[in-house]
């Protein structure tokens, strides 16, 4: 398995976490990742949901993502995978067709070099221990940092090129980390906003937060998984009404806290509702079974909300690629597989206002 949606057939995983790592600001040379400039990779896939958490934390507070030197440099592997998982560099003929069908990706990924890698001054990727040259599946990462490793060889993956090993690939664990790591002396925008109420000094409030983001996970990040996975026509229905009722109430509650979910200040639960939200109208819709009802057209309430983030600095066309995420459920072959006439999507609620409309017209017009 190389990506966390796919786990258990489609139903995703209990915990995203396999390494648990943190970088730490701490000066005194205990840390064993300190948080240095320059010093750590994070690899991602511009469709995952999960690699997009750490990756819109980093570009919300500005920390520079393109550099060897400053910040933490972001290596966007190619959108979509084949039989070996996420790549940066096309080695088979599957991965190579999927590089020719959609050749303006916005990845990292070279032209292959003679032996189909990076070229080894690159110091984001370092050599394979079978002395091919340097990696071009992030599998050889994990297999670097861990021999033999055998869980799922996921995105996001936080990599430190001093050690040559990962440091952590939790999602959640990332994002706080970089949010209260990294930003005081990386952070260029946005240092007066706090993403996560401090632990120390509103306890209460940061497990509110905790709470909300475990809800989200749950109800909202995941449940689309479920949803797809699922064989069974009326337990597809039951997920989709469970799913939209959530988004309801999410609406609700936004309206009422004044424009975001726990008030007038974002958060990083908001940041995962908003990566949803995006998701849902460019994916998941036809991916999986939800065009009942889009963003768009049925929830003006969380549009408005979804385009407040996405018109933020640092999020449409740097960590928010709207056809890259889109290659990752419409290109990679194991997600056309798995939800190819499973189950048969609902009438979009737009198409049933139009017909119910053109009948009240023609009623009207039979009446004249």
């Amino acid at each position: 398995m190389d990506c966390l949606c796919c786990v258990d057939g489609g139903r995703g995983p209990n915990s995203d976490t396999e390494f648990l790592g943190s970088v730490c600001n701490l000066n005194n040379g205990e840390a064993k990742f300190p948080a240095e400039n320059g010093r750590y990779v994070m690899h991602v896939v511009a469709g995952c949901p999960f690699a997009a958490r750490p990756w819109s934390v980093l570009s919300f507070y500005g920390i520079p993502t393109t550099s060897n030197t400053d910040g933490v440099r972001v290596v966007k592997m190619f959108p979509a995978s084949h039989t070996d998982g996420w790549f940066f560099s096309p080695i088979s003929a599957g991965e190579k067709e999927l590089v020719e069908s959609f050749p303006d990706a916005n990845c990292d990924t070279l032209l292959p070099t003679p032996k189909g890698c990076y070229p080894p001054n690159d110091t984001c990727f370092p050599p394979c221990k079978d002395g091919e040259g340097p990696v071009h599946h992030i599998s050889q990462l994990y297999e670097i940092a861990k021999p033999g490793f055998s869980g799922v060889k996921s995105v996001p993956l936080l990599w430190d090129t001093k050690t040559h090993t990962a440091v952590s690939n939790s999602s959640l664990g990332l994002s706080e980390m970089i949010a209260t790591q990294l930003v005081p002396t990386m952070g260029t925008r946005n240092l007066d906003v706090a993403l996560y109420p401090s632990r120390s000094n509103e306890k209460e409030l940061y497990q509110e937060h905790d709470e909300l983001v475990k809800m989200l996970n749950s109800r909202v990040t995941t449940a689309v998984y479920k949803i797809n996975a699922t064989n069974n026509g009326r337990e597809h229905d039951r997920l989709v009404n469970e799913y939209y009722d959530t988004l309801d109430e999410l609406q609700l509650r936004i309206q009422k806290n004044g424009g975001y979910l726990m008030g007038n200040t974002i958060r990083f639960a908001d940041i995962i509702l908003f990566i949803s939200l995006v998701r849902l109208d460019l994916a998941y819709q036809w991916r999986f079974g939800l065009g009942r009802r889009s963003i768009r057209d049925d929830y003006p309430g969380l549009l408005k909300y979804m385009t407040t983030i996405l018109n933020m600095e640092g999020m449409l066309g740097e960590c928010v690629l709207p056809r890259d995420i889109m290659a990752l459920y419409f290109m990679t072959p194991k997600w056309v597989a798995l939800t190819a006439g499973k189950t048969l999507p609902q009438v979009p609620e737009s198409w049933e206002k139009v017909c119910v409309d053109d009948a009240c017209e023609r009623k009207d017009s039979d009446r004249d």
